[in-house]
């Protein structure tokens, strides 16, 4: 099943991505240029991370049909 970019919107799919992207990004930049990265960025970047891979394996348990 092909997905167009406008069914992407409506998920709401591209914006998570998006936002993921620049937070995570500018977490990374922060410590390539040695700058201090506030604690509640460190915080963000941490309930990111958790969320992707926290909706990655509900994806995977869900195709494989486990609990």
């Amino acid at each position: 099943m092909k997905q167009t970019l406008l069914d992407l919107f409506q998920q709401s799919v591209i914006m998570q991505g998006t936002l993921s992207l620049l937070v995570v990004g500018l977490w990374g930049y922060l410590i390539a240029t040695g700058q201090d990265v506030p604690d509640n960025l460190n915080a963000l970047v941490t309930l990111v991370v958790g969320f992707f891979f926290g909706s990655k394996l509900a994806l995977t348990k869900a195709s494989n049909g486990g609990p």
